[in-house]
């Protein structure tokens, strides 16, 4: 692999694999993916008895919905890897999904369903996996999922055995169907919006009746003042029985 491609540069990296951009003997553009295996992972790879004919049957695997793979193997580590075609054409998550391409991806999906039965549980269905070609976007390919092709080897299970590839298209149709469906988000409002009491007016008529403070203070004072009017008219009335000499002689029941 080293002396027939040069790698130009890293395109993706994550837990599980790394995509790099290569340059062939022949100049053409090729994709180089790596499968990062744990290292018992790698040894039971290079032990297991399935692993050249899952090799050979990765290479030979044709089919006008799949990117092409050019050749795969393990490397010095034990490491394996991928070499197919580099795919210029526009990711599925990177458009603008319209009824055309909903038509697009479903039809080539369904075929991958009917021609590869239970190998079409390898494809990877993810959209950023899903490539359209043409401006009118009738044709699309779709990638093999590496990383599932060798853990079911390590496994030692037959590649795509253990996933249901037409559960995994009715998810992918769906979705685009969401996406197609997906209104704009609305502009946020930066006027400040006026209070307005939403309660129930049920909750309102059992509340308490606000008065002006004004009204309050107007009836302290007459309270105040009255009571003041009172007082003074008692003292006042004690006063004058003092003053009064009749009243010194005066009992009950007698007239002055």
């Amino acid at each position: 692999m080293t002396a027939q491609f040069q790698i130009q540069n890293l395109i993706e990296q994550s837990q599980t694999r790394t995509v790099h951009r290569v340059r062939g003997s022949d100049g053409s553009i090729l994709r180089l993916t790596r499968i990062l295996l744990d290292l018992n992972d790698r040894e039971q790879l290079k032990r297991s008895q399935n692993l050249r004919g899952a090799l050979a049957e990765l290479k030979a695997l044709r089919h006008s919905s799949l990117v092409e793979v050019l050749d795969c193997g393990l490397d010095e580590k034990g490491i394996p890897w991928v070499m197919s075609r580099w795919e210029k054409r526009k990711a599925l998550s990177d458009i603008k999904v319209e009824e055309q391409e909903m038509q697009t991806v479903s039809k080539h999906a369904n075929r991958l369903l009917d021609d590869f039965g239970r190998m079409a549980g390898v494809v990877n269905f993810d959209t950023t996996e899903i490539f359209f070609s043409g401006e009118n976007r009738e044709s699309c390919v779709f990638q093999i999922d590496y990383v599932r092709w060798f853990t079911d080897i390590v496994a030692g299970i037959g590649p795509g055995t253990n996933y249901d590839a037409k559960e995994q298209v009715r998810q992918l149709l769906a979705s685009l169907a969401i996406k197609q469906l997906k209104l704009p988000k609305k502009k946020e409002e930066t006027n400040p919006i006026p209070f307005v009491d939403e309660r129930s007016p049920a909750l309102r008529i059992n509340e308490p009746v606000g008065e002006p403070w004004f009204g309050r203070l107007l009836v302290w004072l007459c309270l105040i003042g009255a009571l003041v009017a009172i007082g003074w008219l008692t003292v006042e009335g004690m006063g004058r029985v003092r003053e009064n000499p009749r009243a010194a002689d005066w009992k009950a029941g007698e007239r002055p």
